[in-house]
């Protein structure tokens, strides 16, 4: 798998458990990575439950909303070091992060009331942990209709979500949602939490085609170093 990976320059299956590319700048701070390597080798002979979170290095990274939702009851898990509400138990005191058994999760009740809401009324959902990535350029939207399953080139403002294709073998690397902010030259990609490092890199060397002109950036990374 690795000499096909040379060869091709992509993985020739999904080998995104030994992708040194998965980790993401914020596991560079050194505190986090003890407290997290500690943990992860004392759980290595350990039962590994349904639905179980490391518990060290956290919070590491927080939306603006965190305080709101822990005030409104959410049992928080980790996903790219973003701490997210799995579910809510209002007026209980958090449970420790680690399941003991097979049972039913205790979050089911919230989890039923949250999908009825869902359904019946209107909810709101924090999504500050999603990728979020701008392609921009004279050639965007070519550089788009060779890396996306769907039509790219329609009419108008609108959102659409699509498999994103490999550059050097038939098959489907991720799902995304696209935006287009102009009709040729712009548009916004928004991708899973734990994909953000692994699309930005390779839709970057999908976009340095030559005689292409087309730029990607990540806006979070963007708006972190701003904020610095």
């Amino acid at each position: 798998m690795i000499a096909e990976w040379i060869v091709g320059g992509e993985a020739p299956s999904d080998l995104w458990d030994v992708d040194v590319r998965r980790f993401g700048a914020f596991i560079g701070n050194r505190r986090a990575l003890a407290e997290r390597t500690g943990e992860t080798l004392g759980l290595h002979y350990a039962m590994r439950w349904p639905r179980q979170e490391l518990e060290t290095a956290r919070p590491l990274r927080t939306s603006p909303l965190y305080d709101l939702l822990a005030a409104k009851g959410a049992e928080f898990g980790s996903k790219n070091g973003w701490e997210r509400a799995n579910y809510f138990q209002p007026g209980r005191r958090a449970r420790a992060r680690r399941p003991t058994g097979w049972a039913r999760p205790a979050g089911c009740p919230g989890c039923i009331d949250e999908q009825r809401a869902t359904r019946e009324a209107v909810a709101l959902y924090d999504q500050t942990s999603f990728g979020k990535l701008l392609l921009q350029g004279r050639d965007a939207l070519a550089v788009l209709q060779r890396l996306c399953a769907n039509e790219i080139d329609v009419a108008g403002r609108q959102a659409w979500s699509t498999p994103r294709c490999s550059t050097s073998a038939a098959a489907s690397r991720a799902t995304c949602t696209v935006i287009r902010l102009a009709r040729r030259r712009a548009s916004s990609i928004i991708t899973g939490s734990a994909q953000a490092t692994a699309r930005r890199r390779l839709d970057q060397r999908a976009t340095s085609q030559p005689h292409e002109h087309a730029v990607l950036t990540d806006v979070e990374r963007a708006v972190l170093r701003c904020s610095r």
